[in-house]
Parts: C-alpha cells; structure tokens; sequence
C-alpha cells in the first residue's frame, strides 16, 4: 500500500483541527442525510450502513454519529493502521454509534466492493487531495448502490486574513494554489477546484445535490492549530527555500496569537441524494456549476 503524497497526517494536528471542523460543519446536510436513511434508502428492512472514506482517527464518525439512526452499521476506511486503531478505540465507548469496523484500504482500488451493501458513503477533508477521475469512479459506485454521498471540509480557495496586510499574503496563496493541484498520488489532485468537479459529477448521475459552506474561522483561541497550518502553507510556497515563507508563517502565527488577525478558510460541505434509478437522471432537476 503506498500513502497518497501529502495525505499522511500526524494525529495531533487531526485532533487539533476536530473541534473546528465539527463547529464549522453545517448541522442542516447531516440532519437530512439521516432522514433519508430512515425514510428513503433502498434496503430498509437492514440496519444502515455508512461507509467513511479516509476516516483517519474517526472525526467525521464522532461528529455524524449524534445524526444518524440509531443501530447503523460503520465501516472505516484508512491506508494508516494507527490512525484506524485510534478510530476504534475512541468510537467502541462512543454513545451513539452502533456496529463499528475499521478496514486497511488503499484509496487507489476500486471503489466498489469496498462500499457494497452500504447506504451511505461520506468523507471529510479529502477532495482536494484526489482527481477527477477519482471522484468520477466514487460517484458511479455510490450510483449503482443507490447510496447517498456526504463530503465535508473540501477547500473553496477562499482564504483571508482579517487584520493588518503582509506583503508576502498574496505570493503565500498564489504558490499554495499551485501547490494544491499537483501529483498527490491518485492522479492530478483538484485542490480548490474538488467541490465544483464533485457537484457536477454529482448532477451528472441524477443526484439531487445540497451544497452549504463550512468555514473555518481560526482566532487566537485557535493558535496551535493556525501556527501548524501556516507552517504548511509556507512549506508547499517555498518549494527548496523556506527561510523567506518561514517568517511568514511566524509572523501570521504571532499576530494571530496575539488577537491582531482572524484567519478564514473557505470549505464546501456538499449532500447527494440519490433519484430512484438511473433512468430518473433526465428528470433530475439538479444543474452542473460551472
């Protein structure tokens, strides 16, 4: 199994960035997800099974679980054994959820017999570090199960800094978009372009789509976890010179810190329904973005 280039992470900024991803999160997508699966799925006489895609150390299972129906059946997905066995570890004690599995999964194989059966696949701060085509063969396998999708915290390309300017803002953002599309490991990754391509795919297989932002606003109560997001940042701009980027990010970090500056980051939660059947797709009334 060979990890996706830039989609290692370490468990402590997975546990920094929780409880920004769970109080950005649009409560409204998780709600109507779970009134499908009670009301609409094609299997209702079996308890729901929701696949998580990337599942890393189980967030998006800690935030989705209070939602769902209660006796859902969970499968994770990970290519990192010790994010997985944290997952479980955390989620057998947790209230809500029902049946928990964890899977070694290589997000390079196909798609479909890892979410057979299943009512419900869902994924949180992974789009941008995939393809089109990755994208292009999820939504195809989610059709053929009639499952519903649910991705959550992909990046916009929307980021600014609330407080005094930087000279070095602008050339940061400009190398960090470039950054963001090159080769992760499953083909030309979307970076900031990933909620657009996913919408479209989406409506291109006659899903009835909901789409609501999730930013995140980072202040000085969030300073750990801006500093090491920064510091990133001013990795993927300076390529083989980082002195420049690096005081950068210090300085951002600094001011940020201190309460001279609030960092926003745009994310785009988006919900996909699926219609009746594939031959439902020329009524759909769903409408690719441009």
């Amino acid at each position: 199994m060979t990890p996706i280039d830039g989609a290692v992470f370490d468990s402590d900024w997975l546990r920094l960035r929780e409880p920004v991803d769970h109080r950005s999160r649009p409560h409204s997508l998780a709600q109507a997800a779970a009134r499908w699966l009670l009301q609409c799925r094609p299997r209702p006489a079996q308890p729901p099974v929701i696949v998580d895609i990337g599942a890393g150390r189980g967030s998006n299972g800690r935030y989705l679980a209070p939602f769902m129906p209660a006796g859902s059946r969970w499968i994770l997905l990970d290519q990192d054994t010790g994010l997985l066995e944290e997952a479980r570890t955390s989620l057998d004690s947790h209230a809500h959820l029902g049946d928990v599995h964890t899977r070694l999964f290589d997000l390079a194989d196909a798609p479909a017999p890892a979410i057979a059966g299943c009512d419900l696949v869902t994924a949180s701060a992974l789009l941008d570090l995939v393809s089109a085509d990755w994208i292009g063969q999820w939504v195809a396998a989610c059709r053929l199960q009639q499952a519903a999708l649910l991705c959550a915290i992909s990046v916009n390309g929307q980021i600014g800094f609330h407080g005094a300017a930087d000279t070095d803002d602008a050339t940061v953002l400009t190398r960090l978009a470039a950054d963001q599309q090159r080769h992760k490991g499953l083909g030309m990754a979307l970076g900031t372009q990933a909620p657009r391509v996913l919408i479209n795919t989406l409506a291109a297989q006659g899903y009835s789509i909901t789409a609501m932002p999730s930013h995140w606003l980072l202040a000085s109560s969030d300073a750990p976890l801006a500093a090491l997001l920064l510091a990133g940042w001013a990795r993927a701009a300076a390529g083989s010179a980082s002195g420049r980027f690096d005081a950068w990010a210090a300085r951002r970090s600094t001011a940020l810190a201190a309460g001279e500056l609030v960092l926003s980051v745009g994310h785009v939660d988006v919900l996909g329904l699926p219609g009746p059947d594939r031959r439902s797709k020329s009524n759909s009334t769903s409408s690719p973005i441009g």
